[in-house]
């Protein structure tokens, strides 16, 4: 960050020049993003090697640093909770969501459970697509449009989720639509709206599925293409899981397998993020990133934890919205633990 100070005087109230802005003073006790980056950084280490790649396992605390540097919760630590989407914060009528880790200062977190099945986009040659099999662009996605503001317009009524509002979302293929209600399961009200971030999402593609997780990171960030004219990346308030974030939260010292056999009996017993994105196996659930040679084809992991270039978008699968928070949040009790999950001050 860069910051420019200015000097402002006045005999009385203070005048300001049409360039600054007034800052109240603010100390942060103990930002949550701080606060988890100690305990890996003050933590004792183990060494892990999965693909050649060299990691540091903080054991005690369930964390580790991925390839590139970030600080994620991995395997079945029982850390990672916070309460989230609350009437009032604390802990006034509060969702459990979990952690996924701290990405550029920011904590990034996933809902502790699915909202329902809808489809990743489920537009046709007349409404937009490039098939009848829907477009797996995410800047012009309906599931986008479902979970962010600003689509109030649409058909469809989107931002459904965000606006906790009920009405049509679309599931099945050629603009079919299903009823849904988020009065209960969307985001509250605005106190929790303004501590969602804006965040960018990289969604560049693949289509290999033998992949490790470190190459999986890359080709979503750096080496992926895209089919011709759709986004490689998208700056918004609410997304999905990546396959990486799914990849990494496997303790990768058990998990010594690529993406698509994450079915692997091991793989699945020590991964926090099993549960969630399969709903306990009883669902597919969607990531973020499309297929690199379809118009149509998105990622998903399945109800055995096998994580691939699952098929069509138009498909209806379970649904985990993930975020990241605002950086300015301090801790006001808690420790992560599932009894005891963070409390946000806020």
């Amino acid at each position: 960050k860069t910051v420019t100070l200015g000097v402002a005087l006045s005999k009385n109230s203070i005048v300001l020049a049409s360039n600054m802005s007034l800052v109240p003073q603010k100390t942060l006790s103990n930002p949550l993003a701080t606060h988890i980056t100690n305990l890996y950084n003050n933590s004792t280490k183990t060494n892990v090697t999965n693909n050649g790649i060299k990691y540091q396992y903080d054991i005690t605390n369930g964390l580790m640093k991925d390839a590139d540097g970030n600080i994620r919760y991995s395997g079945l630590g029982d850390r990672n909770y916070v309460l989230f989407n609350c009437n009032t914060y604390p802990n006034t009528s509060c969702e459990t969501w979990r952690i996924i880790g701290v990405f550029e200062g920011k904590v990034k977190i996933i809902r502790g459970s699915q909202i329902g099945k809808y489809s990743w986009d489920n537009k046709n040659t007349s409404t937009g697509a490039e098939t009848d099999n829907g477009k797996n662009d995410w800047t012009d996605a309906r599931l986008m449009k479902l979970l962010n503001p600003g689509y109030e317009s649409e058909p469809t009524r989107g931002s459904l989720y965000y606006n906790a509002k009920s009405g049509n979302c679309y599931y099945g293929k050629n603009n079919a639509t299903t009823t849904c209600n988020f009065t209960s399961s969307g985001i509250k009200n605005d106190t929790t709206r303004n501590l969602i971030a804006e965040t960018t999402y990289y969604t560049r593609g693949n289509n290999s599925n033998q992949i490790f997780v470190d190459t999986m990171y890359d080709k979503e960030r750096v080496s992926g293409t895209v089919y011709s004219g759709h986004a490689t990346s998208w700056t918004g308030k609410i997304a999905l899981a990546y396959p990486s974030d799914y990849g990494y939260a496997a303790d990768l010292s058990l998990c010594q397998k690529t993406l698509y056999d994450y079915d692997n009996a091991t793989c699945t017993a020590n991964n926090w993020m099993k549960s969630i994105v399969t709903n306990n196996g009883g669902n597919l659930g969607w990531l973020l990133t499309p297929d690199s040679v379809s118009a149509n084809g998105a990622w998903a992991v399945d109800s055995s934890g096998r994580v691939y270039d699952y098929g069509y978008a138009y498909s209806a699968y379970g649904v985990a919205p993930v975020l990241s928070l605002i950086s300015e949040l301090d801790i006001g009790s808690g420790t992560g633990e599932s009894n005891s999950p963070y409390q946000l001050s806020v």
